[in-house]
């Protein structure tokens, strides 16, 4: 006789860990401060180019970028290996065995379809299908000990260490050819040497800020989904975010490691845990605070130190590893019984929340909605933040009073068990 399978029903209040639920609202809320300029601006991630109405948007920049970029990325990453670590232990803990796998082959399998559909139909920056195979790549990590996945984080931290190595070098070596042939005269100089002196001039030129421009990108959906079928390109083969991989690996793993730890149950579990919390705190803001100094007042001064290099290489992961700790033992400590809860709730339709942002993002700013692509600078763009996150939480409250998960979390545990009914 086949064994029984889990009820498709979601998960219970009893059963979830709300301090996840939490930490999920914080990362998703925070998303949206960093992936909005995407919709904005031509070049968002330019420190000159676009949103500079005054000085005071360079200094705008320099606090969301210090503060916010890449840092709940981080986080959310960090807690997708979380949730799907424990989304298979409450598989196993059934006593399903291989059945298990099934499941949760077939979770990711439609992780990687309504990501796909996001990039292609909405917006070309969507991260879940590349998450979706990077749960692939996880599971075999889910026996692992604490202190073997220690060892196994050291390989890609080594990697991305070793790479960032390579590319200060290069950039020293470019250097020390541009000092060479500048000491030349012009008619004393071969080709190749005025081709590194001008790329070198070029490369620490500051540029100019470009006017506003009045042609709206994307003015009609067809539009919209031919260039995001250009930059998403999973018809060619790129199923995942080659430039990203081992960073979200580590995070992932991470996660399953703090998990292991079993703080996010009892922060108590792990000894010196705000002593540690802080200390990591103030080291990782102190290393975001020099990366993005040097990012958006230095952006014209490459970086020819290989300890600078190093140092530059995990200032997002880095604070958004001490964000999770921070908020996590504060969540514990004083908010679980606060109003904060709606942060909790919006957390819990994480999905949900994550693509209700693009859809609102590209009604905001491409042509087929208000077109208001380029028009506000960095400082106007926060309040739009804000304005989406009281839509958000809001809508996430009102939808939980009434549901027991999001519509698309519904959907995919639908999906995820169609096949095992």
């Amino acid at each position: 006789m086949s064994q029984p399978l889990p009820s498709p029903a979601p998960t219970s209040s009893a059963e979830r860990i709300g301090t996840l639920d939490f930490l999920r609202g914080i990362a998703i809320l925070g998303i949206l401060v960093m992936n909005i300029e995407s919709f904005s601006y031509p070049d968002p991630w330019s420190p000159f180019k676009n949103g500079f109405s005054g000085s005071e948007d360079h200094t705008v920049r320099f606090w969301v970028y210090f503060l916010a970029q890449g840092k709940f990325f981080s986080m959310f990453t960090l807690l997708f290996g979380v949730g799907f670590y424990v989304f298979l232990e409450r598989l196993e803990a059934k006593g399903l065995g291989l059945k298990a796998l099934d499941i949760y082959a077939r979770r990711l399998l439609w992780l990687f379809v309504i990501g796909v559909i996001h990039a292609y139909l909405i917006w070309d920056g969507d991260v879940l299908y590349h998450y979706a195979v990077c749960g692939f790549l996880i599971f075999p990590f889910r026996s692992f000990t604490i202190r073997q996945l220690l060892m196994v984080l050291c390989i890609p931290i080594a990697i991305l260490l070793f790479n960032d190595y390579q590319h200060t070098l290069r950039t020293q070596n470019s250097f020390l050819t541009y000092e060479k042939a500048i000491e030349k005269s012009e008619d004393e100089r071969t080709a190749d040497e005025q081709r590194a002196i001008d790329q070198w001039i070029r490369n620490t030129t500051e540029g100019k800020s470009e006017m506003k421009v009045d042609e709206t990108p994307r003015q009609t959906l067809m539009e919209s989904w031919a260039a995001n079928a250009e930059h998403t390109r999973v018809h060619k083969g790129a199923i995942l975010y080659q430039g990203i991989l081992f960073r979200t690996l580590i995070m992932m793993i991470l996660g399953i490691l703090l998990y292991k730890s079993g703080i996010f149950k009892d922060y108590r579990s792990v000894r010196y845990y705000w002593p540690l919390t802080i200390s990591l705190l103030i080291l990782a803001l102190v290393i975001n605070y020099h990366r993005y100094q040097h990012w958006t007042y230095d952006y014209y001064h490459p970086v020819t130190n290989i300890w600078k290099g190093w140092l530059f290489t995990f200032p997002k992961e880095t604070l958004g590893l001490a964000y999770i700790l921070l908020f996590n033992g504060l969540y514990q400590k004083w908010l679980q019984n606060s109003k904060f809860k709606m942060i909790s709730t919006a957390g819990k339709m994480a999905l949900t929340n994550y693509i209700f942002q693009s859809i609102l993002c590209g009604l905001i700013f491409y042509g087929y909605g208000l077109g208001k692509y380029n028009e506000y600078s960095r400082s106007e763009l926060l309040l739009i933040v804000v304005m989406i996150w009281a839509i958000q939480l809001g809508l996430s409250w009102w939808w939980m009073k009434r549901n027991n998960q999001g519509p698309l979390e519904w959907m995919w545990r639908k999906l995820t068990y169609k096949a095992f009914s």
